[in-house]
């Protein structure tokens, strides 16, 4: 029969079989010392298991990539529209939960740059977020783009059309236009783009393009 003592770690990380279990029991309801190095190793081995409750923007992050994340239902089509897998595609959506990932574009308006795949390599790809009741500025786009809405409400200030989540918003080259976040919540788009755009004149085309 093992020596009690040695059992009581054991006992502790809820490890030992039925019969020495028992063992211990008795032991512990006999001996007061032994009662008390038990609760020591109990009050350890609650340090060693207890969870770490990650912060917020990590988890969402980690729901993200492992398709539990808030965007999930839109996650194949934006393997589709940047050429990428379905992995790669929650890969992407948990950048949007990474506060780091985001650099300013405007006031108010947020954008996240990142290479697609070989079908659309040479393409501007990203989200863009704008703030409510922020705009993106006036701008021409040189060739297609191709936006597909995941969160808000976006309107385009020459058309007039308002956008919601789950539209795809296809727009040629050599338009002119603009667009806005209505109401209370930010919007956010996933986009592809074709030669970029122009704002005033001037080409805007991330680093690299």
């Amino acid at each position: 029969m093992s020596d009690v003592r040695d059992l009581l770690p054991l006992y502790a990380l809820g490890v030992l079989e039925a019969d020495e279990v028992t063992q211990v029991d008795r032991a512990i309801a006999a001996d007061p010392g032994l009662a008390a190095e038990l609760a020591s190793y109990q009050e350890g081995a609650s340090a060693l298991v207890a969870p770490i409750s990650p912060a917020p923007e990590v988890e969402a992050r980690l729901l993200a990539s492992i398709g539990g994340g808030r965007f999930e239902r839109f996650s194949t089509r934006v393997a589709a529209l940047y050429d990428v897998t379905l992995d790669r595609a929650r890969e992407l959506l948990g950048l949007i939960e990474r506060s780091a990932s985001w650099g300013p574009a405007a006031p108010g308006v947020g954008l996240v740059h990142f290479e697609a795949g070989p079908a659309y390599a040479v393409a501007d790809c990203g989200f863009v977020r704008l703030e409510p009741g922020a705009a993106f500025p006036f701008h021409r786009h040189m060739g297609e783009e191709v936006s597909l809405i995941l969160a808000g409400r976006l309107r385009d200030r020459v058309s007039g059309r308002v956008y919601a989540p789950g539209d795809e918003v296809i727009e040629a080259g050599g338009v002119d236009h603009d667009v806005i976040c209505e109401g209370d919540e930010a919007c956010l788009y996933a986009a592809r783009v074709v030669n970029g755009i122009e704002i005033a004149g001037s080409p805007a085309r991330p680093p690299g393009k």
